[in-house]
């Protein structure tokens, strides 16, 4: 009987493999790092590359998403083997490169980032909801004694607080010791917040998740943008009443960020929506059939719902001969009686629209619309921009219920985002401008409650004229006293009522038609 042989060691030198794979796949991406340094400090890896590599290039994808850490210090190896010209000559300084994959195709939802995430590479999709400041961040810090003049050497500091020396390396006692500026390094650095698209979160509260930035990729979001952000996952320890605790929340280091450019990205289309489309367009009655097709279980508001049709397919915008912005978007106001389903109608269309954004103008205020600048723990107390409902529906459809009883401090946030589409922000320092590209859905009631048909419309509606000259569409909704009417839409309440079918398998309601007499 024959031993078993013993485990083989399988020696990897994944150095080489890297240094092998960066000469084959990424030159461009090698050569734009040697010529573009200091002023670009970025290793960018397209992930897609080393996939479609195969062999090798798969283990190396596998190694880095589970380990990004070991495989982002091979990568900085590899650079230093390849650039040897370079370091040696002082042009490059592999320790400041910053290695970014990108082109990770696999969305995790940030709602699903469990602990066995940690310290794993993801892929994040979301709405920029908050930005801190650019700053200059302390890596490493070179230290002087006070006592006999000494330097120390570059200490690595961590993410929250500045370390110094206990000691003196040349004196070897306890002394104050001066941050010496010019020998440290620093690296641009900010925080955001990115939360989930509220399209996408299923009626849930969007998750938020923080990010840390470094380098080159500082300053080129700002809130209401749509991002795929590619990072690590990290964990910090949480405190509570100034003692730790073993809970961990997690945020992300953010590698890459790509800005969602097209406005409805995330729809996908197959070849049998295609060809459904492409019928749709062939009728002659497309707008009458989009149009009954907005919520089907309201009763009438035919023009109304083929205004909002129209609405949700918007027009183009148009830049004039002197560069002036047009706006293509159009502005739809409900004006009506009480109980004609104008709430039913505005969260119908913002369940439709790809991007959509609901809110109630009785607990909304002109910040929560706009934009603010907040200051709390979340950027160490300094000032924050975080964006609101109309610059988070951008290239959207934002809904507000209830416009009238919004006060006019709070109204007056509309009239520059409606016409111009931005948001100019002003407070603490803090001077910013963001983009609100959005179409503007409202309902409001009569100041009286109902409509007085011996008054003028102008009079019954409690919005200031500099504000319903906004809007495009305004639509007057009144609830008439008339029985053939109530009858009609008695019916169509009840069938809407009734079981549905259950024996043709449709999941329709049984098969009745209403009288239209």
């Amino acid at each position: 009987m024959t031993s078993p042989e013993p485990p083989r060691a399988v020696i990897t030198d994944r150095v080489s493999d890297w240094a092998d794979v960066v000469s084959r796949r990424f030159v461009v991406e090698l050569t734009e790092l040697k010529h573009s340094w200091p002023h670009a400090k970025s290793f960018r890896v397209d992930m897609g590359k080393l996939v479609r590599a195969g062999g090798i290039g798969t283990k190396l994808t596998d190694e880095m998403i589970q380990s990004p850490d070991t495989s982002i210090g091979h990568i900085r190896d590899a650079l230093h083997q390849r650039c040897m010209y370079e370091v040696t000559s002082g042009k490059l300084n592999i320790s400041l490169v910053e290695v970014r994959p990108h082109n990770y195709t696999y969305v995790t939802p940030i709602s699903r980032i469990r602990s066995n995430h940690a310290n794993t590479l993801v892929s994040v999709d979301g709405i920029i909801r908050r930005v801190s400041q650019p700053v200059a961040h302390l890596v490493r810090a070179v230290y002087r004694c006070r006592s006999c003049g000494a330097l120390t050497d570059p200490i690595p500091q961590p993410r929250k607080q500045a370390e110094e020396p206990d000691v003196c390396p040349r004196c070897e006692r306890k002394a104050r010791f001066d941050l010496v500026q010019n020998r440290s390094t620093f690296v641009d650095y900010q925080r955001v917040q990115i939360t989930e698209n509220p399209e996408g979160a299923a009626g849930t509260q969007p998750q938020p998740l923080d990010v840390d930035m470094h380098g080159d990729i500082v300053g080129t979001v700002q809130p209401g943008d749509r991002v795929r952000i590619t990072g690590i996952v990290r964990t910090q320890r949480q405190t509570h009443g100034g003692l730790k605790s073993p809970d961990f929340g997690f945020f992300l280091e953010g590698l890459a960020i790509k800005t969602e450019e097209k406005s409805y990205e995330e729809v996908r289309i197959d070849e049998s929506d295609e060809r459904a489309i492409r019928d749709l367009v062939a009728r002659s009655d497309v707008c009458d059939l989009v149009g009954t097709s907005i919520a089907p279980s309201v009763y009438g508001h035919e023009h109304v719902k083929r205004a909002i049709a129209l609405q949700l397919f918007g027009g183009v915008r148009k830049q004039m001969r002197d560069g002036t912005p047009r706006r293509g978007d159009v502005h739809v106001l409900l004006v009506g009686d009480p109980g004609i389903a104008k709430s039913v109608i505005l969260r119908y269309a913002v369940k439709v629209a790809p991007r959509g954004v609901y809110t109630s103008g009785q607990g909304t205020t002109k910040a929560g619309l706009t934009a603010a600048a907040i200051k709390e723990e979340f950027n160490d107390g300094r000032w924050t921009i975080e964006a609101g409902a109309l610059v988070l529906a951008d290239t959207g459809l934002a809904a507000v219920d209830e416009l009238d009883k919004m006060s006019d401090t709070d109204r007056s946030g509309l009239h520059e985002a409606m016409e111009q589409q931005t948001v100019s922000l002003a407070k603490a320092g803090i001077t910013a401008t963001l983009r609100s590209r959005c179409a503007l859905l409202g309902a409001a009631n009569p100041k009286r409650g109902r409509f007085d048909p011996y008054l003028p419309i102008s009079d019954q509606i409690n919005m200031p004229p500099s504000l319903l000259s906004r809007f495009d569409l305004i639509f007057v909704l009144q609830d008439r006293a008339d029985p053939d009417a109530d009858a009609r839409l008695s019916r169509h309440v009840l069938q809407n009522h009734r079981p549905r079918d259950t024996e043709n398998g449709t999941g329709t309601p049984a098969a009745e038609t209403v009288d239209p007499e």
